[in-house]
């Protein structure tokens, strides 16, 4: 399905326009990453989302990867912790102390929904081809701040390079032949245009701003 690959990529360019790809780059101190107090929640929530995602589902084709997923997604939060108390992060705050923002909690609370409630072809859509593409995109862009900024230290980061662009892809070959007119074809297109705002107005409200829905794409 590349046009399913296609319009993601069109959602995932309009979010590396955003305020927070275009801050994050400009970085100069550890201090100006504080955002990373957000990503602790993210990571947290996704990661056991996904391993809800494994446990409720009983189909036999989508098992294997569902579990596969949420096996290498596991350690990841602990990774990041272990990565902030070496650079001063932790210091004066506890992992998850610093409240999430509303923008945080509304994308944390779509990916459990989808979980719980959506079939395991939205699923994948949702939480495999848009949330890891949108990953990819996110520590592509701050691997090389941490890098310049000399704090790029464990697995935790390392480790996305390798795997988000696998996960994103995870599942669709079971989804089927569906056709971008068809009714499911446009119900993916909405579940691609509902995750990218999300995680647009999520991102964007780590640097303090807020934006928008993002347009949907015809």
């Amino acid at each position: 399905m590349q046009w399913l690959f296609d319009i993601s990529e069109q959602y995932r360019s309009q979010l590396r326009e955003g305020p927070f790809f275009r801050q994050v780059v400009d970085a100069s101190l550890p201090g100006d990453l504080e955002w990373v107090h957000q990503l602790i929640h993210q990571s947290r929530e996704f990661t056991q989302a996904l391993c809800l995602r494994s446990s409720l589902c009983q189909d036999k084709r989508y098992q294997p990867i569902f579990a596969e997923h949420a096996m290498e997604e596991a350690d990841h939060p602990d990774q990041l912790i272990a990565w902030m108390t070496e650079h001063g992060f932790l210091r004066n705050a506890e992992p998850g102390e610093v409240p999430p923002t509303m923008e945080t909690l509304n994308a944390i609370s779509y990916c459990w929904r989808s979980a719980m409630r959506d079939p395991h072809d939205v699923q994948v859509v949702a939480l495999n081809l848009l949330s890891e593409g949108v990953a990819l995109d996110f520590y592509s862009t701050v691997i090389p701040v941490l890098d310049r900024l000399s704090i790029l230290s464990g697995r935790y980061w390392k480790i996305h390079t390798d795997v988000d662009a696998h996960h994103l892809t995870m599942g669709l070959d079971i989804c089927g032949d569906v056709t971008k007119d068809s009714d499911k074809g446009r119900l993916y297109q909405r579940v691609l245009w509902q995750s990218a705002t999300l995680y647009h107005r999520m991102l964007s409200s780590w640097v303090g701003e807020q934006v928008q829905p993002l347009p949907q794409l015809a």
